[in-house]
């Protein structure tokens, strides 16, 4: 093992050797970026970022509007493969996250909306003060370089609010030239408003109740992906203060040998990161104020438990000292199942999906009062079934249902969209247009895991998330799915399709029953790839692994950045609010850290 030695030009301008750099950033991820960009305003500090990935810019899978659809299970997608899934037929099916400069924001579908306000003031309740809907608005709009869309774009459905946006951010949201106004537009927006749907003008207002066209991250006039790299390190990658390193970090190091068994110990310090090359080189490098995990919702909490922070009875098992006893590492993560179905048509596609978001009460009508009576009555028994799946003795009942009765409130009580659906006909070169919609429930009350599978191999974690554990799960996807099949059998969509395509009519015949409906969803589901929460900034005593300032609890200088941090799912898509939360620690750390 050796110790990375930099020139002092690197650090501090001088002509001497250094060894060390004030901050260590794991991960060169959507957030990771972030932070390392804001860091290295000041010319006097120096930022390391460690990412096992490469710079992508000029693979077209990354840089094409269309080259995500083609980018899973490449190697820029560490397709984690998950735990077999009871709830969905024992399948084994793969988690896509990004793998280079970038992270998922080089191969995610560039939505960019952010989600509904209570949602986010309900982390207030959760122990983070001051972390809401109306503090991270700033961040969203300092992030963001909106353009405003064309003509004909406004005229193919496209619709904004000014006063939601930023316009001289660093990432650019926008429209694709590729939509224009066509016949499908019309017939989309008419049948929804004939279903009661309302048409939201803009899906960043803090509301996402409705149906609308949403910006993406591209750059609207190259038709050019903007992902993290591209917006936050490709413009500054000159300044002298900040280098990626290609490596995997294996662990953080401890400047003390002492250990905070529980929350009165003494904080740890750490010292460094350990990592291994692209050679396979173990190598060290050590920091001077802050380590910054910002490895995203899977790898994050890896991290954290090769470096002893996490359940004692996981750790001991794999043989690694207790630097921390925290529990809550790695649990609590919540993901969604994503689900299609397809139809013919003889509309002409018009280049971009309308995102259709729906309220419990749009779902079940004059059945939402029993619903949600029921489901109240249920919590604690999901809560029990949580607890009982996870074999890690890291979870409390109690703590989990408070979890999941903030949840319940925000479907019923605040009426926070439910589920979402997206409504398209994309054409393709060389193809026939397709149609359909993709849809999932938003807010899943089922919570899993992801733990490392050895203390050898941070590669190869175990990730469950336990889908469909909890029942109503599957009613929501269910009353979802059938909302789709209304929407494209309703005037006047209904008038330009000829029939379903996906799936065939002996898997769900138009009169299909209540359990041709849960089989169709429990065996046709591919994951949505939004995992969070398995580092949740929640109070220590909920299972919180952060604090309101994203520095791990019973450590010094450790901070996470990333979706794992995000205590609950969002109405949204995660990469507008990872951008605006990675905005905002940047300015926590500058302020707070020593």
């Amino acid at each position: 093992m050796k110790t990375i030695l930099f020139m002092a030009a690197f650090s501090c301008g001088a002509t001497t050797l250094a060894k060390s750099v004030d901050y260590v950033i794991v991960g060169a991820g959507t957030s990771g970026l972030v932070v390392a960009n804001r860091l290295s305003e000041d010319p006097s500090v120096t930022v390391v970022v460690i990412e096992p990935g490469k710079d992508e810019r000029e693979n077209p899978l990354v840089y094409e509007l269309g080259g995500w659809l083609s980018a899973q299970g490449t190697e820029i997608d560490w397709s984690y493969e998950l735990a077999s899934q009871p709830g969905a037929n024992d399948q084994v099916l793969k988690l896509a996250q990004g793998k280079g400069w970038g992270g998922t924001s080089m191969i995610n579908g560039m939505t960019y909306v952010r989600g509904d306000s209570a949602q986010f003031d309900s982390w207030e309740d959760l122990g983070n003060p001051g972390w809401n809907w109306e503090t991270l608005l700033p961040y969203y709009k300092k992030a963001e370089k909106y353009t405003i869309p064309r003509v004909s774009q406004l005229a193919a459905g496209a619709t904004y609010e000014i006063q939601y946006h930023g316009f001289e951010g660093h990432v650019h949201t926008g429209y694709p030239t590729t939509l224009f106004n066509t016949s499908f537009a019309p017939s989309v927006i008419e049948t929804w408003e004939g279903l009661s749907l309302i048409h939201n003008p803009d899906l960043n207002s803090g509301s996402v109740h409705g149906f609308s066209i949403g910006p993406q991250t591209l750059d609207a006039k190259e038709d050019i992906r903007w992902d993290a790299a591209r917006a936050y390190y490709h413009p500054i990658q000159a300044r002298k203060n900040i280098k990626i390193i290609q490596g995997t970090v294996r662990r953080i190091t401890w400047a003390s040998e002492k250990r905070g068994r529980g929350p009165t110990r003494p904080a740890v310090v750490a010292s460094g990161v350990e990592f291994v090359t692209e050679d396979g080189e173990v190598e060290t490098l050590e920091v001077k104020r802050e380590v910054i995990v910002s490895a995203g919702a899977v790898r994050s909490p890896l991290v954290l438990e090769s470096s002893g922070i996490g359940n004692p009875r996981i750790l001991e098992s794999l043989g690694i000292d207790v630097v921390v006893d925290l529990p809550g590492v790695g649990e609590n993560l919540v993901e969604q199942t994503n689900h299609a179905q397809a139809f013919s048509s003889n509309l002409e596609p018009s280049g971009a999906a309308f995102h259709v978001f729906v309220t419990a009460a749009d779902l079940f009508g004059d059945e939402l009062a029993t619903v949600e009576a029921a489901t109240r009555e249920n919590l604690t028994g999901w809560a029990e079934a949580i607890v009982d799946a996870s074999s890690n003795n890291a979870l409390n009942v109690s703590v989990i249902e408070t979890l999941l009765r903030i949840q319940h409130d925000l479907i019923f009580k605040h009426e926070v969209t439910l589920a979402e659906i997206l409504t398209f006909g994309i054409g393709q070169e060389g193809s026939d247009p397709v149609f359909g919609s993709n849809y999932w429930n938003l807010l899943p009350f089922s919570r899993g895991s992801v733990h490392l599978g050895s203390a050898e191999d941070i590669n190869a974690p175990v990730i469950d998330p336990h889908f469909f554990l909890v029942d109503f799960d599957l009613d929501a996807t269910v009353a979802t799915g059938k909302m789709v099949r209304k929407f494209w059998t309703s005037n006047p969509m209904s008038d330009s399709v000829s029939g379903q395509i996906v799936p065939g009519s002996d898997v769900l015949p138009d009169d299909a029953t209540d359990e041709q409906w849960e089989a169709f969803h429990r065996g046709s589901l591919i994951v949505n790839s939004h995992p969070l929460a398995t580092a949740a900034m929640m109070s220590r005593e909920l299972g919180g692994v952060v604090d309101p300032e994203l520095r791990v609890y019973g450590t010094a200088n450790v901070r996470v950045v990333d979706a794992s941090i995000l205590p609950t799912q969002i109405s949204g898509h995660l990469t507008a609010t990872l951008y605006a939360i990675a905005e905002r620690a940047a300015e926590i750390i500058k302020k707070t850290s020593c």
